[in-house]
């Protein structure tokens, strides 16, 4: 008797656990999953555009596996199941972890060049150099200094969080060739970066562990920019101001990363907030500018910064998102270009006119072929 009491208990539970998701299905027909940051199917039509649908059991099926109850719980379940239990993402495609669990990004060639298998031909090697000299030459024609700056991706300055699959063949990386060609075989000024920020690792978290796995922290960034004024005062009598740490509030923040199921770790990092700002931005430059059009510009101008200096950046998100205003404090007017010299930097050039050009590239997204344009461009002149 007691047994039987139990079975139906147990077949009872089972079908409340299937029909409790039927029951808290998600009716609302603009519902959208915070989760996957998308539109959720709307519900089945049996005729669509004046004739039966066709696709009636898979807009179904779609309808209900974006519908029924308990979803996004199910997704965070399973996403912190991946994680936790397993040591993976669910979206392992652009994503993976490293030994502790560190975030890391996959994309581009990243892999063979952390690997050291994509290293540069001397012919490639030989355009690189002939391509910056020219651009270097030009500029120099202008009256106009030009400085490139490296910034690094992750797992070159911290190795050991990248996964342990993955291993490298030698130290030598095609963006150390790349550097070491711009040294040895232009005059262009080069701002390397990747000796100071593992000098700095040991004291700072430059490239966060939990946080954003594609750019530098706001430590990392701050040195960058120190770095980069360093150089540009090295030889020049009226020296630029530059920014110190006290010119900005620091505290610990809590800056880990939340990803798609809920996945999340904690990463206690460096906030810097600048107390004084005196740069104005310009939000129309690319508007009243047509070389600009259709390109991301950024335009300050600072009458406190002690110069009338015009410096143009051409870089990425790196300076965007993390040092355009920085940069801006130092400079009388100070233009920063999405990073896409192509066929259009002379014209950038000849319209803004600036008397310090600094070109900043990323490893995994090296513009080399866009230089090349640039460059094969100006030489047709």
């Amino acid at each position: 008797m007691k047994s039987k009491l139990l079975e139906k208990i147990y077949i009872i539970g089972f079908a409340v656990m299937l029909l409790l998701p039927l029951i808290f299905i998600n009716r609302d027909e603009d519902a959208i999953s915070e989760q996957e940051n998308r539109t959720l199917a709307g519900f089945p039509q049996l005729r669509k555009d004046g004739s039966f649908n066709k696709e009636l059991p898979t807009d179904i099926e779609n309808y209900l596996n974006d519908r029924l109850g308990f979803r996004d719980q199910i997704i965070s379940m399973n996403a912190l199941m991946q994680y936790h239990v397993f040591g993976r993402m669910e979206n392992g495609k652009r994503y993976r972890l490293g030994p502790d669990g560190e975030f890391n990004i996959i994309e581009n060639d990243m892999v063979e060049t952390y690997q050291h298998f994509n290293l540069f031909t001397d012919e490639e090697k030989d355009r690189i150099a002939s391509d910056f000299q020219t651009i270097s030459d030009y500029l120099k024609g202008r009256d106009c200094e030009f400085y490139y700056m490296q910034c690094w991706d992750k797992q070159t300055i911290y190795p050991e969080y990248f996964p342990t699959s993955v291993n490298q063949y030698g130290d030598y990386s095609r963006t150390d060739q790349f550097i070491e060609t711009l040294e040895t075989r232009t005059d262009v000024p080069v701002i390397p970066l990747k000796d100071d920020f593992i000098a700095e690792k040991s004291n700072y978290e430059v490239y966060s562990k939990y946080g954003d796995p594609v750019h530098w922290t706001q430590r990392g960034a701050f040195i960058g920019y120190t770095k980069v004024m360093e150089k540009l005062n090295e030889n020049r009598e009226d020296k630029f101001s530059v920014l110190a740490e006290s010119d900005f509030d620091i505290n610990m923040t809590d800056q880990g990363m939340s990803f798609y199921g809920g996945v999340r770790r904690e990463n206690v990092s460096e906030n810097f907030e600048r107390k004084v700002t005196n740069a104005v931005m310009d939000e129309n430059y690319d508007e009243e500018h047509s070389e600009f059009e259709g390109i991301k510009t950024y335009h300050f101008v600072n009458d406190k910064a002690g110069n009338d200096c015009k410096v143009m950046i051409v870089g990425n998100s790196f300076i965007v998102n993390y040092l355009k205003e920085d940069f801006a404090e130092s400079f009388g007017e100070t233009l920063v270009v999405w990073n896409d010299v192509g066929k259009k930097f002379e014209s950038w050039v000849e319209c803004y006119d600036p008397d310090i050009v600094i070109y900043e590239m990323v490893e995994r997204y090296a513009a080399y072929d866009i230089v090349h344009k640039a460059a094969k461009k100006i030489s047709k002149k």
